[in-house]
């Protein structure tokens, strides 16, 4: 079971989601820090920390504590994907109706595109090339763009429709592309793992994911990863439903 539901972390603010990405990163050893220490680590206030609990469900800090301290002794510390939070993603999505408007909203901004961009920083490259699959075998012509490479955006009749693949949406990468693709007249449509980011803002449709982010070490030092199966869901979602505007 998740230590925090989906709906909890979509309500939280930039410094809360900081926290919960910590708590859950950690868990083998945030249990064993007083409120400031933890504070000091994620680099926000400990009011900071208090609004979390509050939003989370606690009644304070020490409930918190004892919260991450069973979770860690159910997960084995940190490190180790949890399929809940994906779960989630989908149950609740499924049950939404704004998000079926939102759904049907960016594929009629694809379906009326005169073609698909499909842009991807790292791990989000491979999610770039499998949506412009499927989006390609809807009927309707998509083009990967991973890291500094792509296709421009063409002129013609119908303006470009891109699609933002980003975890952050903060990079100086992620955020040159868009401006590029913005001063071309493209619509843009993003998904990432927080609605509090520049790719999510500057999209005219974002999805956010709300994904834990798990350290991993990888040679030298660490890297963290979210799952990708929301965005999987989202590619899919988007496809069938761009498949029915076209037929």
């Amino acid at each position: 079971m998740s230590l925090f539901s989906y709906e909890q972390v979509k309500g939280m603010n930039p410094g809360e989601f900081r926290v919960y990405n910590f708590v859950v990163s950690h868990l083998g050893t945030a249990h064993g820090m007083n409120i400031r220490q933890l504070a000091g680590a994620v680099g926000v206030s400990t009011t900071t920390v208090l609004r979390f609990c509050e939003k989370v469900g606690c009644s304070g800090y020490t409930e918190l504590k004892y919260r991450m301290k069973q979770a860690a002794g159910t997960q084995g510390g940190h490190g180790a994907y949890d399929a809940a939070p994906a779960a989630q993603f989908i149950s609740n999505s499924a049950k939404d109706p704004a998000f079926a408007e939102k759904i049907a909203q960016a594929a009629g901004i694809f379906a009326d595109a005169g073609c698909i961009i499909l842009y991807g920083d790292g791990a989000s490259g491979m999610l770039a090339r499998y949506g412009a699959y499927l989006f390609g075998s809807a009927g309707k012509a998509a083009f990967p763009a991973e890291g500094g490479y792509g296709a421009a955006c063409p002129e013609g009749e119908h303006k470009t429709a891109v699609l933002i693949l980003s975890s952050q949406g903060d990079s100086e990468t992620v955020i040159s592309r868009m401006e590029r693709y913005k001063r071309a007249g493209a619509a843009l449509v993003s998904i990432t793992n927080t609605s509090q980011c520049p790719a999510a803002w500057a999209s005219e449709i974002n999805f956010p994911c709300y994904m834990p982010q798990i350290c991993r070490d990888i040679g030298d030092g660490q890297t963290e990863l979210a799952s990708q199966v929301p965005a999987v869901y989202l590619l899919e979602k988007l496809a069938a439903e761009l498949q029915g505007f076209l037929k």
